[in-house]
């Protein structure tokens, strides 16, 4: 019985402690989880508000507006191709008396309004705000509104409003998917709860419980137990919205949390006790007629508990000689390898957790990124609209207060433009134009722009050996992503400091990185003497759209950008940072095969008077985009054809009529891209001058000599490009 006891005792109790670990660490796994489906969610409610707001400055940007025709600005919204259930509503600043209303028909007499909280805190703030969930008498449905003031002068003169309806936010998360069981909800400051994914019918609009309302109203995020309103014991976990205190909340069901690893737990308890019981009966069963050699097997198993040797004599039993000669056999092996043995567990358990976590970072990561490369092409469309309608209205303006009103439109296109590069460095879908570069002479050359982005209180210094191999990268994104790497550091040391550069060639293993790179690169490395940044924040400082600044002073897309830029590059980005002492960004870039190309002669300027006679072939599938560069190419006098697909655009192409310049888009529908169209084109007509265009740069096939101009431009970047054809 002890040696039976022996035996299995120790690799039971081994077991049932790495069954019990291996539960902790689920549980911890499920609730990371849920905590970053939680914010996950709260992005994605942000991201809708935002193009909401979005749809609300594009109509307080119109010149409508400015001249106070109401009637030709409710004719510009109702022309707004809007999500259904969606409509504008436009109301006096001074008393709330609502002068538009796109939900009822045009004409319909419009009844007085006031100024409640949400109004007058839009005001106050000067910051568009999303307003509590009423049941609207128009539509007869539960909806929200985001309010946005207008100033005019510096005083206040409108609010104009976007409804959006409640069911819109519970079908963004019902599209989200969420795991069996749990249950995703929406509540706006009040605690009322605007959108859920369980029986929207009969709670959306019901307070949600007063402990889940006190800690929405005290915390931006956080994780606690509570009960659902079905009465479910629940594990929930919240994120404010960053842009307006919206709270995205994700309840589990508590039993759910671990319940795998602790089923499997019971099952092997039972197996575990099972197998001692028997063992138990096969040890007394052999007692009673074997007593010596029994007793001699125990005596020589509490030896091997002990760690000592086990004696090799013989018993006078076969089968007990068989099992003292494996005692005395496993006591020396146990004592050759068991300090080995648990060193190896030890090893292969931290390898196993490390390739886990690396693994579910880098799928998120690439979530992240799909998700962020396709919002933005979709705004790079929109934007590009945007220009050319700008550009249209700068020729036309009659005054220099409207030409000035419409620049401050083109500078907010190329701001929007900046956010999408951003997004598309990110996401490594940004159109990169890698060239041999000599990383020293940018320095030099980036030197006067960066200290006019420093403080007189930085110290700037750089360190460029001589000898620096030429990196391969695209030089206006590496001077962006230093910029971006000088102004955290700067923010960062709000009472002066020393910024450092530091360049260095390097040989990098497999091992050297955890991006496994290997080969010749160069390394620049941006150390700063600020605050640092926290351990707990480290693992999100890539993440698109989080930083740790206050509201309004950072957009988080600039580590980002690092980010994206370095990876798509073929190399990789490191940040290490210690509170209180300063953080070091460092930036690993491929070595070029080739010498960096002289900088070639500036092009000369295009005659104001110049006259056009070129035909011009615009291909685009987006109607607005099409409509309002063809109408700029024809003001300058070019003859414009147009087409939406890449069919139309061979037939009128094998019609035979004088064409001079393909101008087409990359992507579009219908089965052929805008590269195949050329290529065909090209077959039809050798002589045809070909240029394309894209806001989107994935699997971006080979252009073989063909010139592309990136989305979004000016008419002043594509008349440049069209001259470059000739």
């Amino acid at each position: 019985m002890l040696a039976a006891v022996a035996l299995l005792l120790p690799p039971l109790l081994g077991g049932a402690l790495l069954l019990g670990g291996a539960y902790t660490r689920e549980r911890r796994v499920a609730e990371r989880h849920l905590d970053e489906t939680a914010h996950m969610l709260a992005l994605a409610v942000d991201q809708e508000l935002g193009q909401s707001q979005a749809y609300l400055r594009a109509l307080i940007a119109s010149p409508a507006l400015a001249q106070g025709d109401i009637a030709a600005l409710e004719a510009q919204a109702r022309a707004i191709d809007l999500p259904k259930g969606y409509w504008f509503r436009l109301a006096a600043a001074s008393d709330g008396r609502v002068l538009m209303n796109t939900a009822l028909p045009p004409g319909t007499p419009l009844s007085g309004g006031q100024l409640g909280p949400n109004l007058r805190a839009a005001l106050e703030t000067r910051r568009s705000r999303v307003g509590n969930l009423f049941n609207s008498t128009v539509t007869n449905q539960q909806a929200i509104a985001l309010h946005e003031p207008v100033f005019r002068n510096g005083a206040p003169a409108y609010i104009l409003s976007l409804v959006m309806p409640s069911t819109e936010f519970t079908q963004l998360l019902t599209d989200q998917q969420l795991r069996a069981g749990w249950i995703g909800a929406v509540v706006d400051r009040s605690g009322v709860i605007i959108a859920r994914t369980r029986d929207p019918e009969r709670y959306v609009g019901q307070k949600a419980r007063p402990e889940f309302a006190e800690a929405y109203a005290k915390q931006t995020s956080g994780r606690m137990p509570g009960v659902s309103l079905e009465g479910m014991p629940t594990i929930v976990s919240f994120r404010r919205t960053p842009s307006q205190d919206l709270v995205v909340a994700i309840a589990a069901p508590r039993d759910e949390l671990g319940r795998e690893a602790w089923r499997g737990l019971l099952l092997a308890l039972a197996g575990a006790v099972a197998l001692f019981a028997l063992a138990m009966g096969l040890a007394l069963r052999l007692a009673r007629g074997i007593t010596y050699p029994v007793e001699q097997l125990a005596a020589r198993a509490a030896a091997l508990g002990r760690g000592a040797l086990v004696p090799t004599e013989t018993l006078g039993l076969a089968e007990a000689d068989a099992v003292a000669q494996v005692l005395a056999d496993a006591s020396q092996r146990l004592a050759r390898s068991s300090a080995e043995q648990e060193e190896k567990v030890r090893a292969a358990v931290a390898e196993a957790e490390s390739a886990n976590t690396a693994l579910f970072q880098a799928h998120r990561m690439e979530a992240v990124g799909r998700l962020t490369g396709g919002i933005a092409h979709d705004f790079n469309n929109l934007l590009q609209a945007v220009s050319g309608c700008l550009d249209m209205l700068l020729r036309r303006a009659p005054d220099d207060r409207s030409r000035d009103l419409i620049r401050a439109g083109m500078q907010a296109v190329d701001r929007g433009a900046g956010l999408t590069r951003q997004l598309m460095a990110f996401a490594r879908r940004q159109a990169l134009r890698p060239e041999p570069l000599d990383v020293a002479d940018l320095m030099r050359t980036m030197r006067q722009l960066l200290m006019h982005a420093l403080r007189a209180d930085i110290v700037l210094e750089m360190v460029l050996p001589q000898g620096l191999w030429p990196a391969m990268a695209d030089s206006a994104q590496l001077e962006l992503a230093l910029l971006n790497v000088a102004v955290n550091a700067r923010d960062a040391m709000p009472n002066g400091g020393v910024l450092r550069f530091v360049a260095e060639n390097v040989h990098l293993a497999p091992d050297q990185t955890e991006d496994a790179l290997k080969g010749q690169f160069v390394r620049l490395a941006v150390t700063d003497t600020g605050s640092g940044i926290d351990s707990a924040v480290l693992p999100h400082v890539f993440e698109p759209f989080f930083t740790t600044k206050e509201v309004g002073k950072g957009s988080g897309l600039g580590l980002s950008q690092v980010y994206g830029f370095a990876r798509q590059s073929g190399g990789t980005v490191h940040l290490d940072s210690v509170p209180g002492v300063g953080t070091t960004v460092t930036l690993f870039l491929p070595r070029a095969a080739t010498a960096p190309r002289r900088p070639s002669a500036p092009a000369e300027a295009r005659p104001a008077d110049r006259v056009e006679t070129r035909t011009v072939l615009v291909v685009e599938d987006d109607a607005t985009v099409s409509a309002t560069v063809s109408a700029s190419l024809k003001e300058r006098g070019f003859t414009v054809m147009q087409a939406s697909r890449a069919d139309q655009a061979l037939a009128l192409l094998q019609d035979g009529d004088t064409i001079d310049v393909l101008f087409s888009d990359i992507v579009m529908p219908g089965g052929m891209n805008g590269v195949e169209l050329a290529k065909v084109a090209r077959l039809l007509r050798p002589d045809l001058a070909v240029l394309l265009t894209t806001g989107y740069a994935e699997n971006l096939p080979p252009l073989e000599g063909m010139r592309l101009l990136p989305k979004p431009y000016r008419m002043d970047q594509l008349l440049d490009a069209l001259d470059a054809l000739d």
